[in-house]
């Protein structure tokens, strides 16, 4: 029997695979940038996001719940689906040993600062493509548990660290020219992007005509943590020091204390964070090993997974030479490469559809 998930499944799915390594670069991005006004940049990415996420959601409802390169391959022939297949295909592999990179910085700066980094990246490599080959339904149910525990810690963060807000910080709003604002936008807009991994989940859903409810809801809930968080910041540190601080959202939760007793409370957060990174590098290792099998024709086997584990490994291990450079290119290049992988292609992908809507076939519940 096909596998299916649930639209809060799909929406839960989405917010994972946008939000948790979008937290190490964001607050910082915009802040630096727009200033005090990065909260309103991070609203503005919201909102066209959600144009966009309109956009591919109808994509979505195209696919009449067959494979995504099938139904591509039905409206635009072989040659062009493949070359679309053989695209993702290296997005989804650059994503995820990216993610895996960042992720593996992180630990060792932060919390293991003596354990070798291919450790840290092997387990966790090991660990999300063992997730990923259990299935979407297997994978939508740990994603789930995560997504609550991640938003209970976040939740109680804030709370915790409400006493220390300064809302001067904010002061003067609307400073910010609009050009500031644009190039604020950027970096946010490039992680709502990753809502296109909707174009994956298609043929799981229980209710295909949800594909739209999906993309928007997805959207808000991400852009919504993502203001939320940039907030925070603000309110904490301001703007000046900004620049200094490696992780800044994770730095402002570090500062709560609760009486004399009680401290390092941001270890909850982190734990919940660590924990939907191993979901966000499984959900990107699903859509890799999604579209390899669909693109090269290829069936699910332990071979592949494992030959594709080690690819990302040596890539998130020796694609950079130092930290440094893997935080460059998540503030410059990285951004570019979602945007145009994202919404370009699936900005082509809406208009080639409405080119062939004579080869469109009547939506069918499937199987």
């Amino acid at each position: 029997m096909k596998q299916r998930i649930t639209t809060l499944q799909a929406i839960v799915i989405i917010v994972i695979a946008i939000v948790p390594s979008s937290l190490f670069y964001i607050p910082s991005f915009v802040i630096q940038i727009a200033k005090q006004d990065g909260w309103i940049s991070v609203l503005l990415a919201l909102a066209v996001s959600l144009l966009l996420a309109v956009v591919i959601g109808h994509v979505c409802m195209e696919g009449n719940r067959k494979p995504l390169l099938e139904w591509l391959q039905s409206r635009f022939g072989k040659l062009i689906s493949t070359g679309l297949g053989l695209i993702l295909c290296v997005y989804y592999f650059v994503a995820s040993a990216v993610i895996v990179r960042q992720f593996t910085n992180f630990m060792s700066e932060q919390a293991l600062m003596n354990t070798p980094m291919a450790m840290l990246a092997g387990i966790i490599v090991l660990v999300s493509v063992y997730i990923a080959s259990q299935g979407i339904e297997s994978l939508s149910r740990v994603i789930f548990v995560v997504f609550l525990f991640f938003m209970f810690s976040v939740g109680l963060n804030i709370i915790l660290i409400w006493g220390q807000f300064d809302f001067n910080q904010f002061l003067p709003i609307f400073e910010s020219p609009p050009a500031d604002h644009m190039e604020a936008m950027l970096m946010p807009l490039g992680c709502l992007s990753e809502i296109a991994v909707l174009l994956l989940l298609v043929p799981y859903l229980e209710t295909p005509t949800s594909s739209i409810k999906v993309a928007i809801w997805g959207t808000v809930i991400s852009g919504t943590i993502f203001v939320c968080v940039s907030m925070v910041t603000i309110a904490v540190f301001g703007t000046k020091i900004i620049g200094a601080i490696s992780y800044p959202a994770f730095a402002a939760i570090g500062t709560v204390e609760i009486g004399h007793f009680i401290e390092r409370v941001d270890v909850l957060l982190i734990s919940a964070w660590t924990a939907s990174m191993f979901a966000q590098v499984s959900i990107f290792t699903f859509g890799f090993f999604q579209l390899t099998e669909q693109t090269f024709k290829l069936t699910p086997h332990f071979s592949h997974y494992a030959a594709g584990g080690v690819l990302i490994l040596a890539t998130a291990l020796f694609a950079w030479p130092s930290n440094v450079v893997v935080a460059e290119f998540s503030y410059t290049t990285l951004t570019l490469y979602f945007l145009l992988n994202n919404y370009a292609i699936c900005m082509l992908v809406w208009f080639g559809l409405h080119l062939t809507k004579h080869k469109a076939t009547p939506s069918v519940e499937g199987l």
